[in-house]
């Protein structure tokens, strides 16, 4: 690196990651520098949770989704806040990409009929969504095992079985009203854990823990006011937890949070 290289990082390197983003989107690449080294180990942490079996193709992820959000900030698209949260999101896209291109590969021998399968009106033929659809089904049966016992219950009778609420008040010995009541808690619950099981765990201070586990529903907004007065307190003194919940914000916004329809029963 040149000399003049250095000086510019160190220049930027005291700019916050929205002022980073601001220099790059108005054409100043060197100020990219700072957003790459203060967000690599994280970025690698994701990537190797989603390619756990291969670091070198992992670390190939890391890079292609760095570029992405780099091509992206240059033609002045991209976040305007929250950089981490958009990084990861474009990185866990990045490998779901890959997984798709691989598979493509597996079924015809040749790299070159992938790069055509792209180019069908069809952006995502069957074998695609098969594979995008296995992964989206880890993370709904991730999120059904986090709920309590009861809204498990619930969903089993009125989303696997089908079952009405009438047809489900018997077993659950309470009435057709309390049965709709308890689904529509436990399918917002789903709603929240499926989201949350997206996100990558980082280690934080135990004083942390009791904000964590709600912040998955602090970002489909349905936490209660008292909680969530608490949980944003706590996000505004505490940096850790402010870049989970920023993750979980885009996370919602560019992915949704709705499990699809069937996937707790299809396989």
């Amino acid at each position: 690196m040149t000399t003049s290289g250095v000086v510019a990082r160190g220049h930027y390197s005291a700019a916050n990651d929205d002022r980073l983003m601001a220099l790059v989107r108005a054409g100043t690449v060197s100020a990219f520098s700072p957003l790459y080294e203060r967000h690599l180990a994280v970025a690698r942490a994701r990537a190797r949770h989603l390619v756990p079996r291969c670091p070198a193709e992992a670390d190939e992820v890391v890079s292609e989704g760095f570029l992405r959000v780099l091509e992206v900030l240059l033609v002045g698209g991209g976040p305007t806040r929250s950089f981490r949260a958009y990084l990861l999101t474009t990185i866990t896209r990045t490998a779901l990409a890959r997984k798709r291109r691989e598979a493509q590969e597996r079924l015809t021998g040749d790299p070159a009929a992938d790069e055509a399968a792209h180019t069908r009106v069809d952006p995502q033929p069957y074998h695609e969504r098969a594979v995008e659809g296995a992964l989206e089904r880890s993370f709904a049966l991730r999120a059904f095992d986090r709920l309590s016992p009861s809204a498990r219950e619930v969903l089993l009778y009125t989303e696997v079985l089908g079952l009405s609420p009438a047809g489900a008040a018997p077993l659950l010995d309470i009435s057709p009203n309390a049965v709709s009541s308890r689904a529509h808690r436990a399918r917002e619950a789903l709603r929240a854990a499926y989201l949350d099981a997206h996100v990558t765990r980082r280690p934080l201070p135990p004083g942390c823990a009791h904000v964590v586990g709600e912040l998955g529903t602090w970002a489909r907004r349905a936490l209660r006011p008292r909680r969530r007065s608490i949980v944003d307190e706590h996000l505004g003194r505490c940096g850790g937890c402010r870049g989970l919940a920023d993750e979980l914000s885009s996370l919602n916004t560019m992915r949704g949070a709705e499990p699809p329809p069937g996937l707790l029963t299809t396989g």
